[in-house]
């Protein structure tokens, strides 16, 4: 049996979602913005000298327009994805995590909880199915809705576990003031918020990382 390094559980507020985003585009991103950024300026001065030389050349104005316009999506992509990404999250359950570190792999697991809105909206519609079932079914199929109610009612949150192994997934991780970050394979980020986690397993979390080469 694997022994556990540390376990720990913790939940994600936007602001740090939001952070989170902004310093992975920044060590993955960013560099391959600024390159692309140079080729696109390099079209649009070409389209410029162009249009200097001949001020009715046509294909001078397309490369003009196609440079700045490819300029402007790379720099607006990020932030569009970033704004659509905190979007869906707030309208969503809220989620807590858990996350298990063993000498060989980490285990993440997300659990959804329902907000009270939904749990409210939940109630609502089970009143309604058995208003409906009152006027029509028997006293029989009643008992047996009002038992399936009780099961739903007492049905664990959903899980998700994911796996992540040392030395097979390409792991990498930072720490600020506020939160350490675990990049995964240069394209999922996982936050732990230090506000969730004690200074005791601060230090262990940094020492694991530290001990695995990955921060």
């Amino acid at each position: 049996m694997r022994e556990s390094l540390l376990k720990i559980s913790y939940n994600m507020e936007l602001s740090e979602i939001d952070e989170g985003f902004k310093l992975f585009y920044k060590k993955y991103q960013l560099k391959r913005t600024i390159i692309f950024t140079i080729v696109y300026a390099i079209a649009a001065v070409l389209g410029v000298d162009m249009v200097i030389r001949n001020p009715q050349n046509f294909y001078g104005y397309l490369l003009i327009g196609i440079g700045i316009g490819l300029i402007f999506m790379q720099w607006y992509r990020p932030v569009m994805i970033r704004k659509k990404l905190i979007n869906t999250l707030s309208s969503m359950s809220q989620e807590t995590y858990e996350t298990e570190i063993f000498s060989d792999k980490i285990t993440i697991t997300t659990i959804v909880e329902e907000t009270a809105e939904e749990v409210e909206k939940s109630e609502e519609t089970e009143k309604s199915e058995e208003a409906s079932e009152e006027a029509t079914a028997t006293e029989e199929k009643l008992e047996e809705a009002e038992g399936e109610a009780e099961e739903n009612d007492s049905s664990e949150p959903e899980a998700v576990v994911s796996h992540f192994y040392f030395g097979s997934d390409l792991m990498d991780a930072m720490e600020n003031e506020k939160m350490f970050l675990l990049f995964v394979n240069k394209s999922l980020i996982y936050i732990y918020p230090k506000r969730c986690l004690t200074e005791e397993e601060q230090t262990k979390l940094r020492e694991i990382f530290t001990d695995k080469a990955i921060l």
